[in-house]
């Protein structure tokens, strides 16, 4: 064979550029990456964000619910019986917090039903109200009585 028939029959020589493909990542492939990256960094921050907030909403109240209970066993240790409503600043659990106690009458005049509701108070301002609770207290010196139900219905009326 002649030396042009070798040298046809032979492949030719491509570079070495040009004949080996990379392994890598092409600029589009990288940039949806960084986009799914980006859209699950967002998330995973706004849940983060989400979580830390329920967390201190619910301290809040946890708290707040401790200071209604402070102020309810308060009236009952010191046996107060309360004539008027009453608002009151409490220093307690490490924060300011506005205390409101509200009188209602029941049905007899030796009980009144107390209603105490706690907001916590930010920068001299009181926030809406995150608990309340409702107790009722005694006057020792008046006498609680029988309560004759059956004399108050009107005639003609069963129990």
């Amino acid at each position: 064979m002649s030396k042009i028939t070798k040298s046809l029959n032979k492949p030719a020589k491509q570079s070495p550029l040009l004949s080996r493909r990379e392994g890598g990542f092409t600029l589009i492939e990288v940039m949806v990456a960084l986009a799914i990256l980006a859209v699950v960094a967002v998330a995973a921050s706004r849940a983060s964000s989400a979580y830390l907030n329920s967390v201190d909403v619910l301290r809040t109240r946890t708290l707040a619910h401790f200071v209604a209970q402070n102020a309810a066993a308060d009236l009952r240790i010191q046996n107060t019986w309360l004539t008027a409503n009453r608002t009151q600043t409490i220093s307690a659990q490490g924060r300011e917090w506005q205390v409101v106690m509200t009188l209602s009458d029941t049905i007899t005049p030796a009980l009144k039903e107390v209603s105490i509701t706690v907001a916590p108070i930010i920068d001299g301002q009181a926030r809406p109200v995150v608990t309340d609770i409702n107790v009722l207290l005694s006057n020792s010196e008046q006498e609680i009585g029988i309560l004759d139900l059956a004399s108050s219905m009107t005639t003609g009326g069963t129990l």
